[in-house]
């Protein structure tokens, strides 16, 4: 490639001459190419894993430096040998394996405007995810050669304990300013150092010859990068502390927040002891906000400011030691000072094309036709004695979520063939399950029901009508009769495999049932720790499953349902629909002494008031969802990637739509906790006693 054709590819970038550099951009694009995901042998879907990170709207600052300091030792106006290009991939290797490591330890959800690998993949694979990437790094270095691969590992090495010693300090209200510079030389300096010196060695393997002069160049660069780094993490610190969330692109004030005490904190607090008590704790936003307040009116962040311009400056003294090239070395400095004066170290970038947007809504014609039919049905097979009863709120709080919910699937879900036929009949399916389940849900719940041996006396009940033979139900009764006309609906274009598994499922949450209502009557609260496992046992995630699979009219497979990915897209979603639904329902839980209620769980256990708990709860909510919106964006390019779906990913994909609309309706508006009408619910005694009587039999051993 000439310099015309380098000119041809170039794009304007901050603070580089391209009459200088006239082939810098052309060359990041090759090193953009490098930083392609780690491929997992034989696993496809798990590329994406690595993939985020290394986007086309990054700085890419460490590689620029490596560029150009290999310009500086070489022709500028000459395009980068393959070989400088791999040095400056591995340097940013390097720097985004540890990118996942910072995420993980700060429990950050976005990074650059997108959702960090942590938030879509969970901590353990992110963890592993940064491992490979390094360890890519560290492989490409050690292809250029030995000299490469040590100074690599020795940076790694130092970068690493940089990082370690920052978190021993996490709080520490007595953390000096050696400790704060010994921190950044790791974690920052010894990079910018590194990028410098890998791009110096394949400069001066180029030229054929290793002196002493050629190892003189290599330590001014290596010192320039050195003094960089530690100007750019101060500059960096100051910026956390004095610019917007808008400025930035990502959240601000998060050093406070987080317990990492900069040199202005670490400055103002030595001086100031309404900062100095503040320290040295966790920070609620209010007290991190006056921190934050106090360390401006101080004078440190000034301070800091000259310190960092004082690392500049020494940085360019540093390169006078290069007498050579003066238009390059003059651009060096000037592209570190342009990184320097940039109001954000980052900025966001836009979203994913592969976003999976939620269903728009349709017409709810067909939504109301169904819920009018349910009622209807409800009252045909007894479960409701009169229409009155089918009005209860309990029973409208269920039909009007499936009223709201269906128009959105209304013309989302196609046969195989691609047409719609049945469509209206599925959705009918779909409804009578999760409001059968929802009143069966009610009979456990009833806080009438006080005796240990009736509650397993309805377990046993509800299982006969589970295993029953639909055209001959066990006993007669409002349950099994609905029981009996719904099993044959749900069969239909189901297979075996499907049906056993649904029944199997049923069965395993009337158990969950069963130890709930024991341990209501017992006064049995769980701990935090163990709500969830609890609450999704009761729950019914899998039936409201099988209601997606019924509209949607195709089945998971097995294998897909047990993927991390689409386990940990069913557990936040999870998350996040019931934590909202115990905020929603906690007065009338409390009432009815309803143990699996998390504001109830962390009560118990912390001692702290209904505000504090459910504070707590909807911070827990807000973090889950945001991780449950980022993990969905990914659902498409999982399912694209999966073996077994036939090329239809994005119709097996659409089965979790119900789950996403199900999070994107307000929990705090649904009926079954705000009662509407004067009218009496079902009469659920009465239902209980039509299948706990003595003609049952013998119950399933599971």
């Amino acid at each position: 490639m000439n310099t015309d054709q380098c000119q041809e590819h170039r794009m304007p970038f901050s603070g580089i001459d391209p009459a200088v550099f006239p082939c810098l951009e052309a060359d990041l694009d090759r090193v953009r190419d490098a930083l392609g995901p780690v491929r997992i042998q034989g696993r496809p879907e798990l590329d994406a894993l690595t993939q985020e990170g290394p986007g086309t709207s990054r700085g890419l600052v460490r590689p620029t430096l490596a560029l150009l300091s290999y310009y500086v030792l070489t022709d500028p106006s000459v395009p980068a040998d393959d070989q400088a290009v791999r040095a400056a991939a591995a340097v940013e290797l390097l720097h985004l394996g540890a990118l996942y490591h910072d995420d993980v330890v700060d429990h950050a959800h976005e990074r650059r405007g997108r959702p960090s690998a942590n938030a879509v993949w969970g901590e353990h694979l992110a963890i592993l995810a940064g491992d490979c990437v390094m360890l890519t790094g560290l492989n490409m270095l050690a292809q250029l050669g030995q000299r490469e691969v040590i100074a690599g590992t020795m940076a790694n090495e130092r970068m690493c304990a940089g990082m370690v010693m920052e978190a021993a300090d996490l709080h520490s209200a007595s953390r000096s300013e050696q400790a704060y510079f010994d921190a950044i030389d790791g974690k920052t300096a010894q990079l910018f150092a590194l990028a410098c010196r890998v791009g110096a060695m394949q400069a001066n393997r180029e030229s054929g010859r290793q002196d002493s002069r050629q190892e003189e160049r290599e330590e001014a660069l290596a010192g320039f990068g050195w003094q960089f780094g530690y100007a750019y993490q101060l500059r960096d610190d100051i910026l956390d502390l004095t610019s917007t969330a808008e400025e930035l692109g990502k959240p601000v004030n998060t050093d406070l927040s987080e317990g990492v005490y900069t040199l202005p904190v670490i400055r103002a607090a030595s001086r100031d002891r309404d900062l100095g008590r503040l320290l040295g704790k966790e920070l609620t936003q209010e007290e991190a906000a006056r921190a934050r307040d106090l360390v401006l009116a101080s004078g440190a962040v000034h301070e800091a400011q000259a310190m960092a311009d004082a690392h500049m400056a020494r940085a360019t003294d540093e390169l006078s030691r290069l007498v050579d090239r003066a238009n390059a070395l003059d651009g060096l400095t000037a592209y570190a000072q342009a990184v320097l004066d940039r109001p954000a170290a980052s900025r966001p970038v836009s979203v994913p094309r592969q976003v999976r947007q939620a269903p728009q809504p349709q017409d709810s014609t067909q939504a109301r036709q169904v819920t009018q039919w349910m009622k209807d049905w409800l009252v045909d097979t007894g479960i409701a004695a009169t229409p009155a009863e089918a009005d209860h709120h309990r029973l409208t709080g269920s039909l009007s979520m499936i009223e709201r919910v269906l128009p959105r699937v209304a013309e989302g879900a196609p046969n195989a063939d691609g047409s719609d036929d049945g469509l209206f009949e599925r959705k009918r399916t779909s409804a009578a399950l999760g409001t059968v389940f929802a009143v069966w849900d009610d009979l456990f719940e009833d806080p009438q029901l006080t005796d240990p041996q009736a509650v397993t006396a309805l377990r046993e009940g509800l299982v006969a009508t589970l295993r029953q033979d639909p055209g001959k139900p066990w006993t007669p009764g409002a349950i099994p009769t609905s029981w009996a006309q719904l099993w044959p609906r749900l069969c239909k274009g189901r297979t075996v495999r499907w049906q056993e598994a649904l029944l199997d499922n049923i069965e395993d949450w009337l158990h969950a049932c069963e130890r709930e209502t024991r341990h209501r009557i017992s006064g049995y609260i769980p701990s935090p720790a163990d709500w969830l496992s609890l609450r999704r046992s009761t729950g019914g995630f899998e039936v409201g499953m099988a209601c997606s699979e019924i509209v949607q009219d195709r089945e998971m497979p097995p294998t897909v349902r047990s993927h991390r990915m689409v386990r940990r897209l069913e557990d936040l979603g999870f998350f996040v629909i019931f934590a909202e639904n115990d905020m929603a329902g906690v007065d009338q839980d409390e009432a009815d002494q309803v143990p699996y209620n998390l504001v109830r769980a962390i009560r118990h256990e912390l001692g702290c008031s209904r505000a504090e708990a459910i504070e707590r709860v909807e911070r827990q909510v807000a973090e889950k969802r945001a991780q449950f919106n980022a993990v969905f964006t990914y659902v498409p390019v999982l399912f694209r990637t999966l073996p077994g779906l036939s090329g239809q990913g994005n119709r097996y994909a659409a089965i979790y739509d119900m789950l996403k609309l199900f999070l994107d309706m307000r929990q705090e508006d649904s009926e079954r906790y705000q009662p509407d009408t004067a009218a009496e619910g079902p009469d659920l005694e009465r239902l209980r006693r039509e299948i706990s009587r003595s003609a049952a039999p013998a119950p399933s051993t599971r």
